[in-house]
């Protein structure tokens, strides 16, 4: 099962409290079906569990029986057949023969309670959210422009909605779509759907010490790089004194941290410092390896 249809079942788990809250979450599933006029009010979807809840809402919210049927393709088809029917459906959101259906009728929706309600309808019928794992992305997917640009404005007139979506077109549709993860949070969170919230949180925080990790690593390992390097330089440079004039033209303290160097490749500088007959700071030890390398680099 896809992250979004777990977000679909999530949210048609939950009852609508009262008769208001049901009417604007059934206002919100037709509204946004794709066919929601005189002359076709329909559902066609995969999801089973919509396909039920919709019909469900014609019934008890539009006193509307629906032909439900399975189609060849194995989607799920709900129509509202009788002119007489969707004019019952339409008027039962304070519509008429004549108005347009392609804009919002705020209305259905005065109520605060009634606004989580009705953005649960529309994402059943016209949302999607990514798997969290792959990528943030949730959209709402809307025909007509119009309807786009009046959703957009609900969403961004919702106090607990705190991020502005973008919009798109995408083929001969209108898409708003949140692709920061917290404002995805919290149209969950408005939406009832708090399970998914949680997964999608703890997906983030995964990623997130992931992330911390691989930088860490990376870090040390750049770091480790380096000091291979700087390493080398410094056993060639003592070698190249100890092949051409020997290490007794070097200082006492100056031979004493070669010859270390020569039996001991791999230790840190902090390391060196500490086996020397009288122990340095690691900076110290730097200074005299850059010292041999610099008579090493005037020898050659």
């Amino acid at each position: 099962m896809s992250f979004s249809a777990h977000v679909k079942n999530e949210i048609l788990s939950i009852e609508s409290e009262n008769d208001c809250c049901m009417h604007a979450f059934a206002y919100g599933m037709l509204l946004f079906s794709r066919a929601f006029s005189s002359f076709d009010i329909s559902l066609l979807t995969e999801h089973s569990g919509i396909a039920e809840m919709y019909r469900k809402m014609l019934i008890k919210v539009c006193k509307v029986e629906p032909e439900f049927y399975k189609t060849e393709a194995g989607k799920y088809k709900i129509e509202v057949k009788t002119p007489q029917d969707r004019l019952r459906v339409l008027e039962t959101f304070g519509y008429d023969k004549k108005s347009g259906t392609l804009r919002l009728n705020w209305s259905n929706i005065s109520d605060e309670c009634c606004k989580a309600a009705f953005l649960k309808g529309a994402f059943l019928t016209c949302g999607t959210i990514n798997d969290p794992n792959k990528s943030y992305h949730l959209e709402f997917v809307v025909p007509y422009l119009n309807l786009s640009k009046d959703l957009k404005v609900f969403i961004n007139d919702y106090d607990e909605l705190t991020s502005e979506p973008k919009v798109i077109s995408r083929s001969s549709n209108y898409v708003i779509y949140f692709k920061d993860s917290e404002a995805i949070e919290d149209i969950l969170t408005v939406m009832g759907a708090m399970n998914s919230c949680l997964e999608l949180m703890g997906v983030k925080m995964y990623k997130d010490m992931r992330n911390n990790v691989n930088r860490k690593l990376n870090f040390e390992s750049a770091n480790l790089d380096k000091t291979i390097d700087a390493a080398a330089k410094q056993i060639d440079a003592i070698l190249h004194i100890k092949n051409t004039v020997g290490l007794s033209y070097l200082s006492n303290e100056l031979r004493e941290i070669a010859e270390l160097r020569l039996e001991n490749p791999d230790m840190s500088l902090r390391e060196l410092g500490e086996c020397l007959s009288e122990p340095i700071s690691r900076s110290g030890v730097n200074h005299r390896l850059q010292k041999i390398c610099s008579i090493a680099s005037t020898i050659k």
